[in-house]
């Protein structure tokens, strides 16, 4: 039987993982699409395939699956690396349907949904080739007018919100404690503190990735999600 996998990244902390959820599980409902199972990680594009999970992601889809990605550039940086993917995805004869972008493919035998890919992993490579070489002169050209770069308070700054995060784990490690005691997945600790009204440090809801984050910095182990 055919599923339907989702997957979403994000590579800094200004992004947010849950809105990339509630977009494509907006667009899976308004295309009459069940998420089966989704893969979500906190890495930068620079990482290797493996740590961004995609090495898992192409391991999971089969032949005739469906796969739902907020936009291109959560699958890779690089035009050759977007093109690797998309073309191992198609010779799996996985649909993949790219949110922001409105594409859908079809398999391997879409030859205009890989034209468009190529077309688009190309222009964004361009455009960030472009913002890098603004950026850099615009520093070349504060740096000649001897203005100092960089924020003054960046090392304060840094300690403040490692103590504020050190200290919300504290504050979290007796209930967390006591969830992984009850053999709980990971799932089902995210479903407890979401209905014990437990937010995270940034006031969201819990994601696995958040979850596995702050119980890896506490030295917490329990089950992964099936």
């Amino acid at each position: 039987m055919c599923k339907v996998v989702a997957y979403a990244r994000i590579s800094t902390n200004k992004q947010d993982l849950d809105n990339q959820r509630h977009e494509v599980e907006a667009y899976a409902k308004s295309n009459g699409l069940t998420i089966d199972k989704w893969i979500a990680t906190e890495e930068s594009s620079r990482k290797t395939t493996t740590k961004r999970r995609i090495d898992e992601l192409l391991t999971t889809l089969k032949r005739g699956d469906v796969l739902i990605v907020g936009e291109l550039s959560r699958l890779g940086r690089s035009i050759r690396e977007n093109l690797n993917i998309v073309h191992e995805l198609h010779r799996k004869s996985i649909n993949v349907h790219l949110v922001k972008e409105r594409i859908q493919t079809n398999g391997e035998s879409d030859a205009i949904g890989n034209m468009l890919i190529g077309n688009l992993s190309f222009a964004a490579e361009l455009e960030r080739q472009l913002i890098s070489q603004r950026t850099k002169a615009a520093l070349a050209r504060l740096k000649a007018d001897g203005i100092k770069l960089g924020n003054p308070r960046i090392k304060e700054l840094h300690a403040d919100r490692s103590k504020a995060t050190a200290e919300n784990d504290e504050r979290l490690r007796p209930i967390l404690t006591g969830l992984v005691m009850q053999g709980m997945t990971q799932r089902q600790i995210i479903a407890e503190l979401d209905l014990q009204g437990i937010k995270t440090i940034r006031g969201n809801q819990w994601s696995q990735s958040t979850l596995i984050s702050t119980m890896r910095r506490l030295g917490l182990k329990t089950k992964r999600t099936k």
